[in-house]
């Protein structure tokens, strides 16, 4: 089987949607399997077209990315979904990480950026620019505390997600097996009530179980990163 990332591209801005189509096809180990103008059609063809990852405008004329990642959450789960926007506001952005995407990057980005990010988000990493995840923390949220706390493995997994490690990795630095770390991440999301692993760390930092680290520059490739509180 080819090891090659197969990419979907859904964006109703037809000459920006084409960009994105060169950009990744230009690379060595990408493949773009359709671009689409639509959640609906997004959602209808990721079945038969396989995607490693789906890369989607927020702003659809049907919905938006956050609907293709909530929608995919249920039929395609195994799917990473990657939203862009020009400027997002923080009520889109907490909708991106409620969503089950694995992340949110600006239009702004140069385009290797977005290259480096689908290729991040097919190997399971959170991708979020601290700026961002900060926003969010700052944003009204109710108080409340954890009825199940997490376990110590739990937080350690919790910390390697935060700092940006894909399950492969995270899984061969615990010295457990990928299945048993996907475990340990259900246990997380269901405790902190997360749907994606980028909402549970943003409540996870929220309630205080983490603590964001603040980059010199925001630079790389959006890419959350945060500390465990000892």
């Amino acid at each position: 089987m080819s090891s090659r990332l197969r990419v979907l591209v859904v964006d109703d801005e037809r000459l920006f949607a084409e960009l994105m189509r060169v950009a990744l096809t230009n690379a060595s180990d990408i493949d773009v399997v359709d671009v689409v103008h639509d959640v609906a059609t997004a959602v209808a063809r990721t079945p038969a077209l396989h995607p490693s990852v789906v890369l989607s405008d927020y702003h659809l004329p049907d919905g938006t990315g956050a609907d293709v990642a909530r929608a995919l959450r249920r039929t395609a789960p195994d799917v990473a979904v990657l939203i862009l926007t020009g400027d997002p506001s923080t009520g889109i952005l907490a909708d991106v990480a409620r969503s089950g995407a694995v992340g949110h990057l600006t239009k702004a980005r140069d385009l290797e950026d977005v290259v480096a990010a689908v290729r991040m988000a097919a190997s399971g990493e959170i991708l979020f620019a601290p700026s961002e995840l900060q926003r969010l923390l700052l944003a009204p949220h109710a108080e409340r505390q954890l009825e199940d706390p997490l376990t110590a493995r739990e937080l350690e997994v919790l910390r390697l997600l935060a700092g940006g490690s894909s399950t492969a990795a995270s899984s061969e630095l615990l010295g457990i097996s990928t299945a048993t770390l996907r475990a340990h991440v259900q246990a997380i999301l269901r405790k902190l009530g997360a749907h994606s692993r980028l909402e549970a760390v943003a409540e996870a930092a929220r309630l205080g179980l983490i603590t964001l680290a603040t980059p010199q520059r925001d630079t790389s490739p959006a890419r959350g990163r945060a500390l465990a509180r000892g």
